[in-house]
């Protein structure tokens, strides 16, 4: 994947447009924020002390700000740096499919991967959805078709209903069919989380 930021015009500084991707009309863009190297190492020690397969911990964790699949105008190349601190006490696990957020007979967490969900509450919000503001403002109506336009918690693009959250282990990893334990152990463990930086990505 190729990196990018917002801003600017359509080219210059990392600029690009849809007839600089090889005509590709239909780029996946990303807008991520990831976590520091300092606060993954600590949360991969509290899964693997509860019994979590090192194997199946997320590399390289993040948080996805923004998803579209179409390239918005404006979009320049780049990576910056932040820094944004999220509160353990308001995260929540939930296992990556549709509602996973709550527990669901019909999703098992030993069988998915699971993600840290910071909750609406949550310190790093604000911030979180100033990025992704400065993301859906850059939509237009060519590129939302029938869509409706993403908001503070609705996406156009991808799942519907907007969980920010990171993916903190694979399936397989170990973990009960009850997430509560793992989700008490991290946030007794740590008190926050920090991101260092933001970063926009295409994918042609």
């Amino acid at each position: 994947m190729a990196a990018a930021m917002i801003g600017g015009g359509k080219t210059g500084a990392g600029g690009h447009t849809d007839d600089d991707l090889g005509g590709r009309k239909h780029p996946e863009v990303y807008g991520l924020l990831w976590l520091t190297g300092a606060s993954a190492a600590s949360v991969a020690e509290v899964l693997i002390s509860q019994g979590i397969k090192p194997a199946t911990i997320q590399r390289k964790m993040h948080l996805t700000v923004y998803y579209a699949r179409r390239l918005l105008p404006t979009l320049r190349l780049g990576r910056r740096s932040v820094t944004i601190v999220a509160d353990m006490a308001e995260t929540r696990l939930m296992v990556l499919a549709p509602g996973g957020e709550r527990p669901r007979d019909d999703l098992d967490p030993r069988r998915q991967s699971i993600g840290l969900r910071l909750t609406k509450r949550n310190r790093a919000i604000e911030e979180i959805q100033a990025l992704r503001r400065d993301m859906y403002r850059l939509e237009t109506p060519a590129i939302l078709g029938h869509r409706k336009a993403t908001t503070a918690w609705k996406n156009a693009f991808g799942a519907r209903n907007y969980q920010p959250h990171i993916t903190i282990m694979g399936p397989h990893s170990g973990t009960s069919s009850d997430l509560s334990g793992i989700g008490k152990a991290l946030r007794s463990s740590l008190r926050r989380i920090s991101f260092d930086a933001f970063e926009v990505r295409y994918r042609p």
